[in-house]
């Protein structure tokens, strides 16, 4: 028995209904929702960082460098309102809407939006913190062989770092539960789960790696695809949102949280990039796996259950 009919599902969605390809389903609420995402969110950010510029009288004088720089200080405000707008309105909002309308008005169940066991979110967080050493390692690797500006390696900081513990707060809703809740919807709740249903395991595979393309970062394409397939293992396994979605946060909040910590203190100088020590990173690495081992026999029972049933 599929586990659409193991988890009591009622697929009677338009989609369903007329018998389309499920793997098509996947990819055109992917492409069309991720189109639709993309293209306001662009023009929101014009929108309202010239609202911005024009109520404040902010010029932005100089070359490609200085504005760069500019943007990335003078008009975070806007910028961060239009990421947050358009997550919820233009990306979780519709893939909520294209799941009751194409296949089921058990909108919650078809997400896996349930609860699950403590010990699943735990590891799955601890897992996701111990393999960041090597993903930060190997992100500056890649910036180092490239021999990228500072300013371009700096712009990210700026626009996501804290000056204030309210700062700080607000910093960490827009980067770190905004993505945890509209990015895991689209791209696990819905995406996986759809394509789940013809792939299975290679779902994850296949998530995990569109997950990284999806943010169009070159530079962090390994480290986010990385990331998002462990994730991805997490939802597959689990069978909730819950571990993914608290993995997603963890590792955004700790970027969040370094980035605050070095504006508060000028004698601290933490870096999610610069770490070199090869004897902790594999150490990390292989805990990670450990635990990855324990996730994976712990949630085992779960398809055990689909497989016999």
């Amino acid at each position: 028995m599929n586990s659409e009919a193991n988890e009591h599902l009622i697929l009677n969605g338009s989609w369903e209904n007329k018998n389309r390809s499920i793997t098509a389903a996947a990819f055109t609420g992917l492409i069309v929702i991720g189109a639709v995402y993309f293209n306001v969110q662009s023009i929101l950010t014009v929108i309202l960082t010239s609202i911005y510029r024009a109520v404040y009288h902010i010029e932005i004088p100089g070359n490609y460098i200085d504005k760069i720089n500019a943007v990335t200080i003078h008009l975070k405000t806007p910028i961060l309102i239009s990421l947050v707008v358009t997550q919820f309105i233009f990306m979780l909002t519709p893939v909520l809407w294209i799941v009751k309308r194409w296949h089921t008005p058990e909108v919650e169940k078809y997400i896996r939006l349930k609860l699950c066991s403590i010990k699943e979110i735990v590891l799955a967080v601890l897992i996701t913190i111990l393999l960041l050493p090597f993903c930060y390692y190997i992100t500056n690797l890649l910036l180092n062989s490239l021999h990228i500006p500072d300013v371009f390696k700096k712009a990210g900081s700026q626009l996501f770092s804290a000056n204030s513990g309210g700062q700080f707060i607000v910093m960490v809703f827009v980067v770190a539960v905004t993505p945890a809740i509209c990015e895991e919807i689209f791209f696990r709740g819905y995406f996986q789960r759809t394509l789940e249903r013809t792939l299975g395991m290679k779902s994850f595979i296949l998530t995990g790696i569109l997950f990284g393309l999806y943010h169009m970062q070159p530079l962090s394409l390994f480290t986010l695809s990385v990331l998002g397939s462990l994730f991805s293992i997490f939802y597959y396994r689990s069978k909730s949102l819950l571990p993914s979605s608290a993995a997603h946060f963890t590792n955004n909040f700790i970027v969040v949280f370094l980035l605050y910590v070095q504006n508060e203190s000028s004698s601290i100088r933490i870096s999610f990039v610069e770490i070199n020590d090869f004897v902790g990173i594999a150490i990390t690495l292989i805990l990670a796996a450990i635990l990855l081992i324990v996730y994976w026999e712990i949630t085992s029972d779960r398809h055990t259950a689909n497989e016999n049933s």
